[in-house]
């Protein structure tokens, strides 16, 4: 029998299905090409068999629809014919999906909007190339085919799985090198680095919260300095955390969108105190700092905690449209409870690691960050009872729900607050506490309905931007103390490196907080979901810019009198247009520093 004569009904549904899944292990394959080129090394390569299996069982039920859509409208047909229908209709669509999902995010980076001529272009360009695309590969497939035989079909189906489980296999993770037996070189006093995900200044007791809800960072303030007005330059964590580490905004390391990797060019702190003689290791466990994102560079050790993925993923097959797709309709549909080990690891497990690490008796100095996830969303009852209360199930909780967010919000402050005591506590035991520089800071803060939206990363107001800041010196000799000068986070980097005698990098742009005094006006910037803002302060008046027509539905210009108006609830941009006028030109030029800095940092990378 050869492809062109009428095979068996359940021939060519065989056939059918089979070409589905072939095309869709094909698409699967394509996006992971996409995915290794443009991001740091994964640690595995779980993905790889993980896009063959998802996508070409996607194609298989797409091309299931398709087979007996064709079967009842052609009725004799061959296999060959069928097959290379399932590959096309698996091509087509699968490719329609996942090629629009990398356009908006890589090229347009959510800033599209699908109602504009624009939009329809793209989208009409993206259902073209679909098509043509899917029409070429079913006719290489039909012309694969042979004879009308399936064999060829199982075998590719086979070859791609094999090949990708055996990549998977080959390069599996190793342990990640151990500081037993490892040797530093340098001088100083081990610096340790403690990020805080998410957590608002106002939710600490010694910065006016409610009385008691963090006695364990209280009472480290008491042993430091607080800086009473701390801001981030950036409302969502990676931009955030990569301005920390390398103490530079986030237009200038480039680490600012969701597909973003912290290119290599950057220096980061870890590189900084490695070149010291400092041993250098990272305790984390937010994926938006995982090393397929390149966060580990210049790390001697870095661990990151992963998560329990949805849907047997691991952090790398977290990149693929599929599972964001899969991830979306579970929350969404299916998710009636919920557990932190899905999402992050949690203080405790963090402490634990943290814990080992320490008695392990890692080589002095040493250089550790660590990083807790607790305040983020999902927000969970504690103790843990499977409730919490989640961005990616509840979108836009009503405004009667506010005080019961905000008390599940503070019931994670809590229990990170407990956790942290546990540590210092360690530190003491171990006789590092007292003779290291400790920094504490939040990347961000997180909105609860004080200007209409919820969770954080699309505003530059202070519940998003301004964070608790908390350092302690070796010996500090003015513990106790609290500042009142602006602080940014990066001025961080460069406070960690004078405390702990070196010379701050020319490469970074924060200052010593404990030195130099500030010399330039407050700025962030954050271009995120389509949202692309700036804000600058000068004195008490603080003005944000928002493209028009931003999803969130800002003003193009906002300004705010924070002495009189510390909620800012009264834009005062056109009632006083000189005022922000002269603010615009401020933030003209302050832009203008930073792209003179970005271009000489990339000169110098």
């Amino acid at each position: 029998m050869t492809s062109d004569s009428s095979d068996s009904v359940v021939g060519q549904l065989i056939a059918g299905l089979l070409g589905g899944a072939v095309g869709g292990a094909l698409i699967g394959l394509g996006e992971v090409a996409l995915i290794v080129f443009t991001s740091a090394p994964p640690e595995e390569y779980w993905l790889v068999p993980y896009a063959v299996i998802a996508y070409g069982s996607l194609g298989l039920v797409l091309a299931a629809g398709g087979a007996l859509v064709r079967l009842v409208a052609v009725r004799a047909g061959s296999a060959a014919a069928g097959f290379s229908a399932g590959v096309a209709i698996a091509v087509a669509l699968l490719l329609m999906v996942v090629g629009r999902y990398h356009v908006i995010q890589r090229v347009f980076h959510e800033e599209l909007v699908t109602a504009s001529p624009a939009g329809l272009g793209v989208h009409a360009g993206i259902v073209t190339g679909g098509v043509v695309i899917a029409w070429l590969i079913a006719r290489l497939c039909r012309l694969l085919y042979s004879g009308g035989r399936m064999g060829g079909a199982f075998a590719t189906l086979a070859l791609l799985l094999a090949g990708s489980v055996g990549l998977a296999l080959a390069t599996a993770p190793t342990a990640p090198a151990a500081a037993a037996g490892r040797k530093s070189t340098a001088s100083g006093p081990n610096v340790i680095f403690i990020v805080l995900d998410t957590l608002r200044a106002d939710a600490l007791s010694c910065y006016g919260g409610k009385a008691g809800q963090t006695p364990a960072l209280d009472a480290f303030a008491r042993d430091g300095v607080l800086f009473e007005h701390a801001y981030a330059q950036s409302s969502w964590t990676r931009p955030s955390i990569a301005s920390m580490l390398t103490g530079v905004y986030p237009s200038v390391h480039g680490a600012v969108h969701k597909m973003d990797m912290l290119p290599e060019r950057a220096l980061t702190l870890a590189e900084v105190f490695a070149a010291a003689g400092y041993w250098t290791a990272g305790i984390v466990t937010n994926i938006n700092v995982a090393p397929i994102f390149n966060f580990q560079q210049g790390f001697g050790e870095y661990h990151y905690l992963e998560p329990e993925f949805y849907f047997w993923a691991t952090d790398s097959a977290t990149r693929l449209a599929i599972y964001k797709g899969l991830r979306t309709a579970r929350e969404r549909l299916g998710a009636s409870r919920m557990y932190f080990y899905n999402y992050y690891q949690d203080a405790e497990v963090v402490g634990q690691a943290v814990g080992k690490w320490l008695e392990q008796r890692p080589p002095q100095p040493f250089f550790l960050l660590i990083h807790y996830m607790d305040p983020h969303d999902p927000f969970f009852a504690i103790p843990y009872n499977g409730y919490g209360i989640a961005r990616a199930n509840t979108p836009s909780p009503p405004a009667s729900r506010r005080a019961e967010v905000h008390d599940l919000y503070l019931q994670d402050v809590s229990y990170l607050d407990t956790h942290l005591g546990r540590l210092f506590d360690q530190l003491r035991q171990l006789k590092l506490y007292d003779d290291s520089v400790i920094a504490i800071v939040a990347d961000h803060g997180e909105e609860f309905l004080e200007h209409g939206g919820w969770w954080h990363g699309t505003t530059l107001y202070e519940e998003g931007v301004r964070v608790p800041l908390l350092i302690k010196r070796a010996r500090e000799a003015n513990s106790g103390t609290r500042r009142s000068e602006i602080a940014r986070t990066i001025d961080v980097a460069s406070t960690m490196v004078a405390a702990a005698g070196m010379a701050v990098p020319e490469r970074f742009m924060g200052r010593d907080l404990f030195g130099s005094v500030a010399g330039e006006p407050l700025y962030a910037e954050e271009d995120l979901e389509g949202n692309v803002l700036a804000s600058i302060r000068v004195g008490n008046w603080k003005l944000i810019t928002a493209n028009p027509g931003n999803p969130r539905g800002l003003a193009p210009v906002e300004m705010y009198d924070l002495g009189a108006d510390p909620a800012e609830q009264t834009n005062r941009a056109a009632s006083e247009p000189a005022r922000a006028a002269s603010l615009l030109e401020e933030l003209g030029r302050m832009r203008a520093r930073i792209a003179e800095g970005r271009a000489l940092r990339q000169r110098q990378g």
